[in-house]
């Protein structure tokens, strides 16, 4: 499943550059869907207009982290990067540290870890858990991980998101949830 930044409420810049990232992985995916979806939605840059998705996929090298940002700019109504930058100003608030949030204790858990988001979704829906970020890996966590840590799982917000922080079904549910990580000490 690839992910598209196109959404009826305004996205943090922090989400922004995130979809931005998944959009590059979605480029280079071995998975032809997500291949072709990100293809199409580069192509509405001019840079890439003129190539076909084919041409596009060679020429992926030259893809460069600044284009998916011009692009989620333009799903997200702005003509480049620095207008949605402009408009949204600087995202200076802390975020939940994924490192400090496995350093304690992570080898009394048994987590999934996955070098794809789609692998990581998939086994999600399958076996369900608790779906996170790690530098360029994914990784899902059962509910005693986070209670271990602090973290109350019974949080409605858990669900109203989807337990997938990496695209969560409420945005809101997530900010919420982070701010509360942030005040348990996770933060960066």
């Amino acid at each position: 499943m690839g992910t598209d930044s196109r959404a009826t409420t305004p996205l943090p810049l922090r989400e922004c550059k995130v979809r931005a990232s998944l959009l590059l992985k979605d480029l280079c995916s071995s998975d032809t869907l997500r291949v072709a979806r990100a293809t199409e939605r580069l192509r509405k840059l001019p840079a890439f207009a003129r190539f076909t998705p084919s041409e596009l996929v060679a020429r992926k090298d030259s893809v460069r982290h600044k284009h998916a940002l011009a692009v989620i700019a333009l799903e997200q109504g702005f003509s480049s990067w620095a207008e949605l930058k402009n408009e949204r100003g600087e995202d200076t608030s802390p975020e939940v540290d994924f490192d400090a949030f496995l350093a304690r204790d992570a080898g009394v858990f048994l987590n999934r870890w996955f070098s794809s988001y789609a692998e990581a979704l998939a086994s999600l829906r399958e076996h369900g858990g608790y779906l996170f970020p790690y530098r360029t890996q994914f990784f899902i966590c059962e509910a005693d991980c986070l209670e271990a840590r602090g973290v109350d799982t019974s949080d409605p917000d858990w669900e109203r998101m989807g337990r997938n922080w990496v695209e969560p079904l409420d945005l809101a549910a997530r900010t919420r949830l982070g701010q509360k990580l942030i005040a348990l000490g996770y933060a960066s």
